[in-house]
């Protein structure tokens, strides 16, 4: 039974290398001695696959839950008259089935993988909020400790300790103390790179705590405004300094070209009025809203503008609170935080063309899917861009298992999603139709213009929501007849002008079906040759 069944419409798919997972081996769950009755023998088997499933799932080992699950559908359909020779191994056969489509979908966290990948909220809708110019006197000691923790340090930005800077300081030491303590810790794997870059770009290099500021050096951050980013970029200005935004991928998350971006927007601000106070406040507000401040009260002086109705109480915080943070993370220890910096992690690019599911990915490299997520945090898809070779990050040392491995498995079992091949007189709009989907999406997932005609036999992947997936009746449409409603299997014979695409349309399931049925790894057929189809229609 097993590499025929494929649970979920082929949400779990690993690779047959043998390259061993980072995370330990799950024992196997012991199966429970046999019953005399023969039906609870053979539901106490198979839940033993199930439950040794749920666990490999929970390590992360896709392939061996994949395997397991398979093992456990088979006890039902290898039964004697089947899996609904009687009620109770029927009910039993359709909880498993519910069971393993309802772990995968919690496991992998994204139905079908085109689900796009969930934001988190941005500190700069929190912390922007704060009301900080003014703030009253600032005490003796507040003053002193700043003045000390400035001091110790090297500086090449001029931290200025005026009342505002010092009222954030003691918001970072009071209300905002977990929030400050997180994001410094969180910002132990970024640091160390945005100074070099900033160094490089001729850029202070404290001004690295601005992305503190912004997002707490969360690259799915995504503010009120859509900004989004370690650096909160719009999509407008992120596509200025080069960051590509599509269906597949937001470049606006990937830290290293965000952070180069920042800091050449950065540089032309500071370029436009020759002050970093000024090219911070041009950050946050826009370029246009300083230009008007300047020129309507003919001054340069940030702090003295700050004084005026020239802009709002968010760009008033704004720089103050990059002051402050600058001061405290110099010397975190006075201000009693104990910071536990997160370390880079070492990874390699590894090009891979077309696209190739982060679960497969992720087995491939022997390394957990989160991890491959957050190391490729603009990728909006679980899955490598379609059409286009991409640099995918990998941890270190996993290159070349990963390479040998992709390089092993069959085109058709890189990629989980559903898709359509193109038949005689259909369009965007009929497929949409068919599947629930926004033409656009198809459009845009694919590379297409919603507005030329389709080609037929072109072949589609298809963005459908976790909701409209069609993995229950897949699992079942392995079995032989059934009640009513339940699949019924037929084999048909391939006729001249026959496609994929029409026969699954007639039967009404997907050529991904059609060819898990048939082990089919393209789409060609031959007229003469038989397929075996299961479908609930009556003909």
């Amino acid at each position: 039974m097993g590499g025929i069944f494929v649970a979920s419409s082929s949400l779990l798919v690993g690779c047959a290398h043998g390259r061993a997972s980072l995370a330990p081996e799950t024992p196997k769950a012991t199966l429970a001695p046999a019953p005399e009755d023969t039906s609870s023998a053979l539901i106490a088997s198979a839940d033993a696959h199930l439950a040794s499933g749920q666990a490999e799932i929970q390590q992360g080992h896709l392939n061996r839950a994949r395997a397991e699950f398979d093992e456990a559908v088979a006890v039902y359909l290898t039964a004697p008259g089947g899996a609904y020779s009687s009620a109770r191994l029927g009910e039993a056969y359709r909880r498993t089935l519910d069971t393993i489509q309802l772990r995968e979908v919690e496991a992998l966290a994204a139905g079908d993988g085109f689900t796009e990948t969930r934001a988190e909220p941005a500190s700069i809708d929190q912390v922007g909020e704060l009301a900080v110019a003014d703030a009253a006197p600032a005490s003796a000691e507040t003053r002193r400790t700043a003045e000390e923790a400035v001091g110790q340090e090297t500086n090449d930005f001029p931290v200025v300790l005026n009342d505002s800077v010092l009222a954030c300081v003691d918001l970072y030491q009071g209300r905002l103390r977990d929030w400050f303590e997180e994001s410094l810790s969180r910002g132990g794997q970024y640091l160390p790179r945005i100074r070099e870059i900033f160094a490089e770009e001729g850029v202070p290099q404290d001004l690295a705590y601005l992305a503190m500021v912004e997002s707490a050096f969360r690259p799915a951050a995504l503010s009120r405004a859509r900004a989004k980013g370690v650096w909160q970029f719009i999509s407008e200005t992120g596509r200025r300094y080069g960051l590509q935004q599509d269906w597949w991928i937001d470049e606006r998350s990937d830290f290293e070209k965000a952070t180069r971006a920042a800091a050449k927007y950065l540089g032309e601000l500071h370029g436009m009025f020759g002050d970093w106070n000024l090219a911070m406040a041009a950050y946050n507000s826009g370029e246009a809203t300083v230009a008007r401040a300047v020129a309507r009260y003919g001054t340069s002086d940030f702090w003295a503008l700050s004084r005026t109705r020239a802009f709002r109480r968010e760009t008033k915080s704004y720089v103050p609170l990059i002051h402050a943070a600058i001061v405290v993370a110099k010397a975190p220890e006075k201000y009693g935080f104990a910071i536990s910096p997160e370390a880079p992690v070492a990874t390699e690019p590894v090009p891979v063309s077309g696209a190739v599911d982060l679960r497969v990915i992720a087995e491939c490299a022997g390394a957990p899917l989160d991890l491959i997520r957050s190391l490729n945090p603009e990728l909006r898809r679980l899955s490598t861009p379609a059409g286009r070779t991409y640099s995918i990050r990998v941890p270190a040392g996993s290159k070349e298992g990963l390479t040998a491995c992709l390089a092993a498995v069959p085109p058709e079992k890189r990629v989980q999603f559903r898709t359509h091949v193109v038949a005689q007189g259909q369009s965007l709009y009929t497929i949409a139709r068919r599947y629930g989907a926004l033409t656009t999406d198809i459009a845009s997932a694919n590379g297409i213009s919603t507005a030329k005609p389709l080609i037929v036999g072109t072949e589609l992947i298809i963005p459908v929501e976790p909701g409209a997936t069609r993995a229950v009746s897949n699992l079942r449409s392995r079995g032989t007849r059934g009640p009513a409603g339940e699949p019924v299997r037929i084999t048909y014979r391939v006729r001249r002008g026959d496609t994929l695409g029409s026969i699954a349309s007639q039967y009404g399931t997907t050529v991904r079906d059609i060819q898990t049925w048939n082990r089919l790894s393209g789409t060609s057929i031959v007229a003469g040759n038989t397929l075996t189809i299961f479908t609930t229609r009556k003909f």
